[in-house]
């Protein structure tokens, strides 16, 4: 789902830190009108589709880890995690995690005793954690039937997003309670404070506003912080599909930048990024759309 689109959301993170990137140790600053070259570069599965360390299967989620300039890869076919350095000139991957059960979405976080690697589980419903150096990993939060993307915020909460039951929720480490802050729990509809088949999940770690990719209602929703309704960023309101400049059509991840509430969507069934800007009614494509032909 949406195979095409991760490969074209890694090709627009390194445009993005290549060629729109001033150094900073806080944040990458994008001009809203930047542009991008269209002509793509692979930097991870250079070798095709398979499980060689140049290669990958079915990738479903990608994170770049900015400090060390290093890409994750959730190399779901393969049941592994891969990591990139985008740095050197090699485009083989190094595993860091083995034998882990249909992996979606990655988050990487730095700890005091290390990096760690947040994972949801889509078969397993839920998410699992891996400190650095060890085996296995221990799961965080409860259950999160079909968990398909995982994110977390600067006080180490930890948001989930279900599928089967059409929210995202919110795991607090120091209480251990989880709040739905996304979505009627159980309630699929393509209302303002309903979700149908979220994926893709992004949290401003300022206001701590959740953008959600809104995968059947075709649209990117807004919720702020213990608001009852969300507020549609991207595609259209009424949920219906579309490959003009106003809708969406299966978006599966979505990435803001927080200083311009500018929104990027991996707009899956169009084949395409497209670029929203603040309080836009139409985007802008970036990356793919129309006569993208591409097979994996």
């Amino acid at each position: 789902m949406g195979r095409l689109n991760e490969i074209l959301l890694i090709f627009l993170h390194i445009q993005i830190i290549f060629w729109c990137w001033i150094p900073s140790t806080i944040s990458i600053k994008i001009s809203p009108c930047a542009k991008w070259n269209r002509t793509s570069e692979i930097v991870a599965g250079l070798g095709g589709r398979g499980n060689n360390p140049d290669q990958l299967l079915d990738p479903e989620g990608i994170f770049i880890h900015r400090q060390s300039n290093t890409l994750y890869v959730s190399d779901t076919g393969n049941s592994r995690i891969q990591a990139f350095k985008l740095n050197q000139l090699s485009n083989m991957g190094t595993t860091v995690i083995f034998n882990v059960t249909y992996p979606t979405k990655i988050y990487v976080d730095d700890e005091n005793d290390g990096r760690t690697i947040y994972v949801s589980l889509r078969n397993e419903g839920r998410v699992k954690k891996w400190v650095q150096g060890a085996s296995d990993g221990v799961q965080v939060g409860g259950e999160c039937s079909m968990c398909e993307s995982v994110w977390v915020d600067k006080e180490k909460n930890v948001y989930m997003t279900s599928v089967m039951k059409s929210c995202v929720y919110k795991w607090s480490p120091q209480t251990n309670i989880i709040t739905v802050v996304a979505g009627r729990e159980m309630w699929q509809g393509s209302s303002s404070d309903s979700l149908n088949s979220p994926e893709g999940i992004y949290v401003d770690d300022t206001s701590g506003t959740v953008y959600v990719a809104d995968y059947a209602n075709h649209r990117i929703q807004k919720w702020l912080i213990n608001a009852l309704n969300g507020t549609t960023v991207a595609g259209l309101s009424t949920g219906n599909q579309g490959s003009d400049a106003e809708s969406l059509s299966y978006p599966t991840a979505v990435w803001v930048d927080d200083e311009t509430q500018v929104v990027y969507v991996a707009d899956s069934d169009n084949n395409r990024i497209q670029r929203w800007l603040s309080n836009a009614l139409l985007g802008d494509t970036v990356v793919g759309g129309a006569g993208m032909n591409v097979e994996f």
